[in-house]
């Protein structure tokens, strides 16, 4: 697997929102798999990988697309923030010695880079000329 391109897959109409869909399909079957009370819905993460995608289309100031970048943060945020929890759910439902709780230096870069993004954009739509 090349990890480069796999993410990138993402930005590929209807493949990225297949990738999302078996994604979350098979964290869906580990939960069960583990007994975890958690449940994810595949098509769940599909349909919010596709709001992400129809509303990254745009660049503009007008306040259309300013409520459309909102809206893409949102859904692009809550799938992520799904997706990560079920994990967690996984890893302290499924059978073995019990998974250590950390956080990489790559997360906290990662985590870093998303909340500059958010700030710039929220900035950039604040300070949109109105005329």
């Amino acid at each position: 697997m090349q990890p480069a391109a796999h993410g990138a897959s993402i930005l590929v109409p209807g493949y990225g929102t297949w990738q999302a869909y078996r994604h979350f399909a098979l964290i869906a079957q580990l939960l069960a798999r583990a007994g975890s009370p958690l449940k994810v819905e595949p098509s769940t993460a599909a349909l919010g990988t596709t709001v992400w995608w129809v509303t990254w289309l745009h660049y503009s100031g007008e306040p259309l697309f300013v409520v459309l970048n909102l809206i893409e943060l949102i859904a692009g945020t809550v799938v992520v923030v799904f997706g990560q929890r079920a994990m967690n759910a996984y890893w302290v439902a499924r059978p073995g010695p019990p998974a250590e709780e950390r956080v990489l230096q790559t997360d906290w870069i990662a985590l870093g880079m998303a909340a500059a993004f958010f700030v710039l954009i929220t900035i950039t739509n604040v300070t949109v000329p109105t005329n």
